[in-house]
């Protein structure tokens, strides 16, 4: 009975583990989220108040010139208005989507996986890379809310689907994105300096494959609408969130 008893509260505390980090993990993905959000209704808000200025500036210029009138100012503009509506233009909101659809290669070398796993610790499933569309919408595989429409990866930096580092496998590998099926570690020289000898490129590894966590883009800190006109704008470079 004692035995029984310490085998149902052993199931309970792994129990109520797996859904503490089930919880963290989505707090992680909604704070991603929001910040993704906000990144990019600041980024898009400074934008237009530069076009802004530009535009008004220029209408100025030429006013005060009498190059144009008010009259065919404002017809333009309602022009240029319409056009866009019709178009179903849209301000960028930064997502990415895979544009090759599903179109799979076959791998160049096929690869011994389970030979190699205590080596590498499925480092393949670190790589980033954006969904398709069709990838998206099947709903099988889970997209980064701070990065739409990239895989999901962990706080180690880990594939959300990939069920253990140490041995590998894939919660979807039925479903896994193209990228993954068309995939071969055995001619990447960022993961292996030498293949046939299982040498990890353990330097590009960690430069370029570290922990992840939520974080606004540092473009946005300590910067105001009101720098010089005449300054190059900011480059965001692969600012992650």
């Amino acid at each position: 009975m004692q035995e029984q008893l310490s085998n149902s509260q052993l199931q309970i505390e792994n129990l109520k583990e797996q859904q503490f980090s089930a919880l963290m993990q989505l707090e992680r993905q909604v704070e991603r989220g929001s910040l993704f959000t906000h990144t990019v209704l600041g980024k898009n808000t400074l934008r237009l108040s530069e076009m802004e200025s530009f535009a008004y500036g220029l209408i100025d210029v030429l006013l005060e010139k009498g190059v144009v009138s008010e009259e065919e100012i404002g017809k333009a503009a309602q022009n240029v208005r319409q056009e866009l509506l019709d178009n179903g233009e849209a301000i960028n909101t930064g997502v990415a989507l895979r544009v090759n659809a599903d179109e799979v290669s076959e791998q160049p070398v096929l690869v011994d996986c389970a030979a190699r796993m205590h080596i590498c610790k499925a480092v393949c499933c670190r790589l980033d890379f954006a969904l398709s569309q069709s990838e998206v919408e099947a709903g099988n595989v889970k997209w980064d809310l701070g990065r739409p429409y990239f895989i999901r990866h962990d706080t180690k930096g880990r594939c959300a689907h990939l069920l253990n580092h140490e041995s590998g496998g894939c919660s979807v590998y039925a479903n896994r994105p193209a990228v993954c099926r068309g995939y071969s570690c055995a001619t990447d020289k960022r993961i292996w300096k030498d293949f046939e000898n299982m040498e990890l490129n353990n330097e590009w590894i960690a430069e370029h494959l570290s922990e992840t966590r939520p974080r606004a883009l540092k473009v946005l800190m300590n910067y105001t609408a009101e720098r010089s006109c005449s300054a190059a704008p900011p480059s965001a470079g692969r600012t992650e969130l």
